[in-house]
């Protein structure tokens, strides 16, 4: 038996690294029946993928994506995704994402915070990250008049569509009703903003015209698709980064002491324990990669959170440090499908964390209550329990 034979999604779900290491070592292209994937697990081999559309696809048949929130610019390859991500993209840029939040992501932090200073801990998980991604990206794409646990729920409801290649109809029936009433209720927005636009980016893709005209079935698709990776990952992010520094309580005393240190912090966090784990794609032709041939149409998972703790790339991968030097991770992607939301969402997660910070004295992880974390497509803690002490 292969080494991918013997894995189980039990056991990618528990704690992937382990099993990503035998694999980088042994069998570096591996086909694991259980997620019914070849999973590419080098740094190298990985960025060759992500890198080579012409070769691997990101239209897959099948699309966990294309199947749970319509076709979209992450599911498609070609003039049509380019022509999406042409018009999608300006509202997401560094200078505008500033303009259209105006100063309402830090407002938004501490209304979040005073909520609960008072008590000296909490989950932030529940009470400032949840909160704080949906609300965020709801006032962004223009949504403030769907109410955010709607869209929350929605949203959890559609994760495990998207980490359905099993295709297990258990999964998928929750996934799909979610999905339905998400898409009902951006066309109610649709809607009202044909009569009234505004500067949101909702509007901005509806008011598009000749080439850049988009259908409704397309911005429905796109908006659930920005939905799903603008609420999961800033989210999982700044739970992710405040229990990896909470992990390693030196390193947080130095970033409490010099907030330059946040940047890096969060960019170790997106490298150490991503909260996204693989770019889907399909072989266009028979290909060999790391010494194995893959057939035309063979499914791939080139596996984003194993590259960026192979140790031909990064010294010690296994070891959180806020002080590397060795340039770029993999977390949000590489070519033409990098994450749109990447700069949104680091500057989610850098904002939070110094607010927190300032707010919240000695800021610590509650040892009574610790998290679990858990995922291999999408990893996070069930919780971020912390404590803090009384201003």
């Amino acid at each position: 038996m292969t080494i991918g034979d013997q894995i189980t999604l039990e056991e990618l779900e528990r704690d992937p690294h382990p099993i990503y290491a035998r694999l980088r070592d042994q069998e570096p292209v591996s086909w694991v029946p259980a997620v019914q994937l070849w999973l590419v697990t080098r740094y190298e081999d990985v960025r060759t993928v992500d890198l080579s559309p012409e070769i691997f696809t990101a239209a897959t048949d099948p699309s966990t994506l294309n199947r749970t929130m319509g076709v979209n610019m992450l599911g498609s390859e070609g003039p049509g995704q380019e022509r999406i991500r042409r018009i999608v993209e300006p509202p997401f840029r560094p200078r505008d994402v500033e303009e259209r939040t105006q100063g309402m992501i830090p407002k938004l932090a501490h209304e979040l915070i005073d909520g609960f200073v008072d008590r000296g801990g909490c989950d932030l998980f529940r009470e400032f990250a949840d909160p704080m991604s949906v609300r965020s990206l709801r006032f962004m794409l223009g949504l403030d008049e769907i109410p955010w646990e709607d869209l929350l729920r929605w949203n959890e409801g559609l994760m495990p569509g998207l980490a359905n290649f099993e295709a297990d109809p258990a999964k998928q029936a929750p996934a799909d009703e979610a999905s339905a009433a998400m898409g009902e209720a951006i066309g109610r927005v649709l809607d009202r903003l044909e009569r009234e636009p505004d500067g949101s980016v909702l509007s901005w893709m509806l008011h598009r015209s000749g080439e850049d005209a988009m259908s409704r079935d397309e911005i429905v698709a796109n908006t659930k698709l920005m939905l799903s990776g603008g609420l999961q990952e800033p989210r999982d992010l700044i739970a992710l980064v405040v229990w990896a520094l909470g992990s390693h309580p030196e390193q947080l005393a130095e970033v409490r002491s010099d907030r330059s240190l946040i940047k890096p912090a969060v960019e170790e966090t997106l490298r150490w324990t991503g909260p996204v784990g693989t770019s889907t794609r399909q072989t266009t032709e028979a290909v060999e990669v790391a010494g194995t041939k893959l057939e035309e149409g063979a499914l791939i998972a080139a596996v984003l959170s194993s590259a960026n703790r192979d140790p031909s790339r990064f010294f010690e991968p296994d070891r959180f440090d806020i002080h590397r030097r060795e340039g770029a991770h993999v977390a949000f992607g590489v070519g033409n499908h990098f994450c749109l939301g990447a700069w949104f969402g680091r500057h989610l997660a850098r904002v939070s964390l110094d607010i927190l910070l300032d707010r919240l004295p000695n800021l610590r992880l509650d040892p009574e209550r610790p998290p679990t974390i858990s995922g291999w497509e999408f990893r996070a803690p069930n919780s971020t329990w912390v404590r803090w002490d009384h201003p």
